[in-house]
């Protein structure tokens, strides 16, 4: 859905309004820098009436020197509009990308999962650079020719006002194709940038997902993706092209012609003695030179267009609102006891398709629990809610038992700590990613952090130690050493609440002993959640919450859940064998 022009515009001269200054100063020096294009033409009068015909030559040393020092001035004001535009220009467009990246930072989950990540790059890489040509450029072009436009016109006026309106009788023919045109051109920009969103989205998956691309032998495959919208943007580019071209050339035209007309009976005019040969000269210089202002505008549309649509695409995302509300007077719980309750909590991800239905339980300050159950029983969707990635439909999630929509979320996850199942690692050091999000961990925090997630000594023994670099995504690493650093990084902040979810799942039995043990410590005296699929490493929780399709269908300790024959029972057999399953109970 197109926002409105108006809208648009009123948007952007809002973040221009901090700049006020420096674009009145460009403005004075547009203003100034356009009356001295506008005065060149009416020298050639002079020169033709005063210095040919009646042979002055103080005239004609006057009117030289007077030609340098005009365009001496002209220069010096076209630097002063460049740069001031420029950098209002510039200046504007970094607060936009600033605040679309701020607004993504904090866009709901279930927006970001359901886009094409490449799609939101290209918004504010692609989009925003279109959007800076047309402030930077286009806006400086407007309004110079626009003053040009308007002073020339003036000229003309005062040297024969009949020539003047039959010049300006093709005019509404002009404006006719120059709306026609606009409106096209504003189409084929949002194709133009819909199709290279596309491209940026294909790129971006094929390479987070190298590994299956190769793994699979799909180069060829993705390789047709990727032709067939470079195809797509292609044509795209191409009919803004031939729309653009067409204007062009069509004004041009229409121009020309005008001033075929204006030559012949102009030329009329000077034989009949009612205008002189210097005015006829002058006339025709204006009329060359408003050539150039039409001729800007005309490609000024299409770029204007573009812009717009840009603009449009960006203002479409900063407009779309989170669904997770910031209270508007947060409570702040700067001492977190780690209390956890679920009140009769429903949630669903797609309207009609709950994954829990009026769940409750309640977790003391530094229980152990775990939650376990079938794939998609909505374990991992408790942890989501905890963090308050997402509010629940119905029911309250409460945090010391105030409403987790109350709280301050800062103060709030800045003493909860969450090691994923597939934790990514930024590019950096070792330290920066332990120690993300946590600034005033000192290094010694850090390597304490280290030893409790049995991560210390393998850092130490690489060549830069805890500055060793992490590889993009931290493919060179293991996925048990990942999952260390996963584990460092959520305990350094020494947090009150812990989540484990699904922590060991994609390792081996070896590397998940040793991440239980690291695990083990690091739960010591924390409130501590552990999300499971694998049952080995929930055995030692105070309670054990089953869940099945949504619902908690049983809780108890792993013997009395063993004992009980249920759903938890079921699963401990299927993983370990119904005997070693029940004697190691």
């Amino acid at each position: 859905m197109l926002i409105s022009r108006k809208n648009v515009y009123r948007r952007l001269l809002n973040h221009a309004v901090p700049y006020t200054r420096r674009i009145m100063g460009a403005l004075v020096c547009m203003i100034l820098s356009s009356v001295c294009a506008v005065v060149a033409p009416w020298l050639l009068k002079n020169i033709v009436d005063d210095v040919l015909i009646n042979k002055n030559l103080v005239v004609l040393n006057l009117l030289a020197v007077g030609l340098v020092v005009l365009y001496t001035l002209k220069s010096i004001f076209y630097y002063g509009q460049q740069y001031l535009m420029s950098w209002v220009g510039q200046r504007v467009v970094v607060d936009i990308r600033l605040r679309l990246y701020d607004h993504m930072q904090r866009m709901s989950l279930r927006y970001l999962y359901g886009s094409r990540i490449g799609e939101l790059l290209s918004r504010i890489t692609n989009d925003v650079a279109i959007l800076q040509n047309m402030i930077t450029r286009s806006l400086i072009d407007i309004v110079v020719q626009s003053l040009s436009f308007f002073g020339m016109l003036g000229f003309l006026l005062y040297i024969n006002w009949k020539l003047t309106v039959l010049t300006f009788l093709v005019l509404p023919l002009a404006a006719l194709i120059l709306d026609i045109a606009s409106k096209r051109l504003r189409i084929v920009g949002h194709d133009i940038q819909q199709q290279l969103a596309g491209l940026s989205a294909i790129v971006a998956e094929a390479l987070s997902a190298i590994r299956i691309v190769r793994l699979f032998a799909t180069e060829e495959q993705e390789y047709g993706r990727f032709e067939s919208q470079s195809r797509s943007h292609f044509r795209a580019l191409m009919r803004g092209v031939q729309t653009n071209a067409a204007l062009t050339g069509i004004v041009e035209v229409i121009l020309i012609s005008a001033l075929s007309v204006i030559l012949w009976f102009g030329g009329r005019l000077v034989v009949s003695g009612d205008m002189t040969p210097g005015e006829l000269v002058a006339f025709l210089g204006y009329l060359a030179l408003l050539v150039q202002p039409v001729r800007v505008f005309s490609r000024v549309v299409a770029q204007l267009q573009q812009g717009l649509a840009s603009a449009e695409r960006v203002f479409e995302i900063m407009d779309t609102e989170s669904e997770v509300k910031l209270p508007e007077n947060p409570v702040f719980l700067e001492n977190l006891r780690g209390e956890v309750e679920f009140r009769d909590v429903s949630f669903a991800y797609n309207e009609g398709s709950r994954v829990l239905e009026g769940v409750s339980f309640a977790i003391r300050p530094g229980e152990k629990i775990a939650i376990v159950g079938p794939t998609g029983a909505g374990k991992s969707t408790i942890a989501d809610l905890i963090s308050r990635f997402y509010d629940p439909e119905e029911g309250i999630v409460l945090i010391d038992g105030v409403d987790l929509r109350n709280l301050d979320l800062k103060t709030f996850r800045r003493q909860t700590g969450i090691v994923p199942q597939d934790p990514v690692l930024l590019k950096g050091s070792m330290r920066f990613n332990i120690s993300y999000g946590c600034e005033d961990a000192s290094e010694s925090d850090v390597e304490q952090a280290a030893r409790v997630a049995g991560i210390n000594d393998f850092i130490i023994s690489l060549p830069g130690g805890y500055e060793t670099e992490v590889g993009e995504r931290g493919v060179t690493l293991s996925g048990g050493q990942r999952q260390r650093i996963a584990i460092a990084r959520a305990i350094v902040r020494d947090p009150r609440i812990l989540i484990m979810d699904e922590a060991t799942s994609s390792l081996d039995a070896a590397v998940e002993q040793e991440i239980q043990d690291a695990m083990r410590k690091a739960m010591a005296g924390r409130t501590s959640i552990v999300i499971a699929h694998r049952l080995a490493t929930v055995r030692e929780a105070d309670r054990i919450l089953v869940i099945d399709r949504g619902r908690i269908v049983e809780e108890g300790t792993h013997e009395s859940l063993r004992e009980a024959g249920g759903l938890y029972s079921r699963l401990c057999d299927l993983q370990f064998g119904e005997n070693n399953g029940k004697t190691s109970g």
